[in-house]
């Protein structure tokens, strides 16, 4: 797996790595670290107003913050290295959501981590500004790492070992879920681990009873048939491990059922997957995969198969 990190020393960046150094990826995965640096910000005729001596400083100023870049990465670089993970490291410069998609391209990344703000009003409009872009608009799947509100530090692992992992599969047996099942099950995860699968059946209450009657038994049939998946589904996941629960819920709502199973459940990271960019498909993306991105309380990794392996 290919993986870039991208980071830039904040608390958030600092638990992403953490979950890096937690999670049993492949042990032949591939780490590239990136930080992003962004100029002070200056407008043409404000540089042309700038004397010598002042021009030097905001050189200096600017040369500064891609120091400390690189000290970054150098510094991320080196826990993971520790942690036995084949890591490269690159400085990029300009908009954030644009280096991180150019980078991601470049190496032909698997896979985006970032780290989420918080989920007050001011941190929710940074995690619009980077975060959801760069889940819209990536080409492979993203995995934002969040803190659960109030959650303590974890406990130190050794280097090369994991921890186990509370992990929700919201799935519906359409391709994208079957990609996410797919890769939930490569994962041997620790003891002590468990996954969720979650299958919400939207209800119907919206339509009328006469018509409810008469659609009855046809929603009764596929409860039954997405029993069947779910089973299926379990079978698939105990190469994991063996503690799998299928879930099969109701709600007005499929992306508020899942948010609040995974509340119940105590999921510290939920995955699903994640539709394709287009016209038609981005309103779907808009109305489940970026509600749950924003406003879970734990990790969301978003499955996406890249265009190059559909």
């Amino acid at each position: 797996m290919n993986i870039l990190i991208a980071t830039d020393g904040s608390e958030d960046a600092g638990n992403a790595l953490e979950f890096m150094l937690r999670f049993p990826f492949p042990r032949d995965s591939k780490m590239t670290v990136l930080s992003i640096v962004t100029d002070i910000p200056m407008l043409p005729a404000e540089l042309d107003a700038l004397d010598e001596t002042q021009y030097e400083a905001l050189t200096l100023a600017n040369q500064r913050l891609a120091d400390d870049a690189k000290e970054l990465v150098a510094c991320e670089s080196k826990r993971l290295h520790k942690d036995g993970w084949s890591c490269e490291t690159i400085v990029g410069n300009g908009n954030p959501v644009e280096e991180i998609l150019r980078v991601a391209d470049e190496i032909d990344a698997d896979l985006i981590v970032l780290g989420s703000h918080g989920r007050g009003m001011a941190k929710r409009f940074l995690l619009g500004s980077v975060s959801d872009r760069v889940l819209e608009y990536a080409k492979c799947s993203v995995l934002i790492v969040k803190k659960k509100t109030g959650e303590e530090a974890r406990p130190a692992i050794e280097p090369g070992t994991n921890a186990p992992h509370r992990i929700m599969l919201a799935y519906d047996n359409s391709d994208v879920a079957q990609e996410a099942l797919k890769l939930c099950s490569s994962f041997p995860l620790e003891a002590g681990s468990q996954i969720d699968v979650v299958y919400v059946m939207p209800l119907i209450t919206a339509y009328r009873q006469d018509v409810r009657q008469h659609i009855n038994n046809i929603w009764l049939q596929k409860k039954q048939i997405m029993q069947g998946e779910l089973d299926k589904a379990v079978k698939s996941l105990q190469w994991a491990t063996p503690n799998v629960v299928p879930q099969l819920r109701e709600g007005d709502d499929v992306s508020d059922e899942i948010l609040s199973t995974a509340e119940e459940s105590g999921s510290d990271l939920i995955m699903f997957g994640c539709k394709d960019r287009g016209a038609i498909k981005n309103f779907l993306f808009g109305s489940i995969t970026r509600r749950m991105a924003r406003y879970a309380q734990c990790t969301v990794w978003a499955v996406r198969k890249k265009a190059a392996d559909a």
